[in-house]
């Protein structure tokens, strides 16, 4: 990651540690942290961890991120944010360890939705991808950095030319999750 880019940054609650090791960014995620508005769990949360930089017209961004350390529900990946009620979140997850997810929350007027893609198995590390064109967005994974998937095309709204684009991870069980963000683009 190169450094210099990093002061156009801005963390949204800021995890228990980050710190900068020799392929990237480490970040401890607090436990019980966690971005979801209100369907099916019938809970707010939005506590999760977002580092971000604002954005305006259309853009491509790619995220890519390691761990070894991940239990059910931890997550790590990509947002784009309008605010806490209006935003998207793309990122590796399993409920139970046993189905391994790509995972991708819209989250309209403070309803969250949730689709997934099933993984054979845990990577070590992963790629996200999203793209503005207009007023419409896509959502990527890769496994090698070369061939992405999409996972979902969508909306946000409110239409807002300004937008928050990030890398974010959290960790809803009651424990905390250590991922590296090797690098952002």
């Amino acid at each position: 990651m190169l450094l210099d880019s990093l002061k156009y940054f801005s963390w949204y609650n800021e995890p228990n540690n980050v710190r900068f090791v020799e392929n990237g960014m480490q970040i401890d995620t607090k436990p019980q942290s966690d971005f979801w508005q209100n369907s099916f769990h019938n809970i707010k949360k939005d506590d999760g961890h977002f580092f971000y930089c604002e954005k305006n017209g259309d853009f491509s961004v790619i995220a890519q991120w390691s761990f070894d350390n991940m239990i059910a529900s931890d997550q790590c990946g990509l947002m784009l944010r309008i605010d806490e009620r209006n935003w998207m979140k793309v990122s590796i997850l399993s409920p139970d360890m046993r189905n391994i997810q790509i995972g991708a929350v819209v989250t309209s007027n403070g309803n969250s939705d949730w689709s997934s893609h099933f993984l054979d198995s845990l990577p070590k590390e992963i790629w996200f991808k999203a793209i503005r064109q207009n007023n419409d967005y896509g959502a990527f994974y890769s496994l090698d950095g070369v061939s992405f998937h999409q996972v979902r095309m969508f909306t946000l709204l409110p239409s807002n030319n300004t937008i928050k684009v990030g890398a974010y991870a959290c960790s809803p069980q009651n424990r905390s999750f250590t991922c590296v963000l090797n690098n952002f683009s």
